[in-house]
């Protein structure tokens, strides 16, 4: 069962068989500001921060404005924003989010997200269309918060780790360190860790021996990229964030996973969380 809220088009909980695979946290967001938590959220039109709050794109050059108390716009608009409910069954909640540019952000798109439960776990799919007159680089993601318990373990294959710089920004991309590989399972470390990989497989797994309960976490893929933010040992929670491009990518010359979207031009991403009951 999840609980969905228009505000932040964000999921407010998430449990299974009583026990909880999605962990409520104050964030920033409007959904906090309303029901005091969230535990995931849509990134849209792009995830995390970019540098200056400014980028050139097509010779042009764009700046945004922050957006909380966070000195770069972070997180992009969708999790600030009221969603409208365009369609709600016992088992479905598609939501609508239509952004007009306000300037100096050139962003202009309507982003559609549908949340849908099955007999196996919830589906979120997102999908946004640049409404703007010129061209844009778009990405998206998935924000989930999942509880951080003493023996929580994570598995997740990625090629690549980047260090991180001030101001929270990725650094270098870097052979994965032995401690922060979790291509095997294992516990998540006791110290701060705000990190990128990207050469992602698109696989996840998350364990709680301590609830007979893990979490298989599968995405399209488009997803290449993920975060993993968790402060310090003793935090009840963890966030593993799926995304379509590296953080800060509008300041990487690649792109790094943006999507160039001309007027009425779409694309879209889903992931599939699946709650299993461990044996033994």
């Amino acid at each position: 069962m999840v609980e969905v809220s228009r505000f932040g088009g964000s999921l407010l909980s998430g449990h299974y068989r009583g026990i909880p695979f999605l962990q409520p946290t104050p964030t920033e967001g409007i959904a906090s500001q309303r029901h005091g938590a969230e535990a995931s959220f849509p990134l849209v039109p792009y995830g995390n921060r970019i540098e200056a709050n400014a980028f050139e794109f097509a010779g042009k050059r764009f700046t945004m404005q922050p957006n909380t108390a966070d000195p770069f716009c972070l997180h992009g608009d969708g999790w600030l924003a009221e969603w409208e409910v365009i369609a709600q069954t016992g088992s479905q909640a598609v939501l609508l989010y239509v952004r007009r540019a306000e300037p100096p952000s050139p962003y202009s798109y309507e982003a559609i997200q549908t949340v849908r439960l099955d007999d196996d776990g919830v589906a979120l799919s997102l999908s946004v269309t640049n409404k703007s007159d010129a061209a844009l680089p778009y990405g998206l993601g998935f924000h989930p918060f999942f509880p951080r318990t003493p023996r929580t373990r994570l598995k997740a294959q990625a090629e690549r780790y980047w260090t991180e710089r001030a101001g929270h920004l990725p650094d270098m991309p870097v052979a994965v360190p032995a401690g922060l590989d979790f291509t095997t399972s294992k516990p998540l470390p006791g110290h701060w860790i705000n990190n990128a990989y990207d050469g992602w497989n698109g696989q996840a797994w998350i364990e709680w021996p301590e609830y007979g309960l893990g979490l298989s976490l599968a995405v399209d893929g488009i997803f290449r990229c993920f975060m993993i933010y968790s402060p310090e040992a003793d935090a009840d929670f963890f966030c593993f964030e799926p995304m379509s491009h590296l953080p800060n990518a509008h300041s990487m010359s690649s792109g790094a996973g943006l999507m160039m979207l001309r007027q009425e031009q779409s694309f879209s991403c889903s992931i599939y969380l699946r709650p299993v009951v461990l044996s033994g």
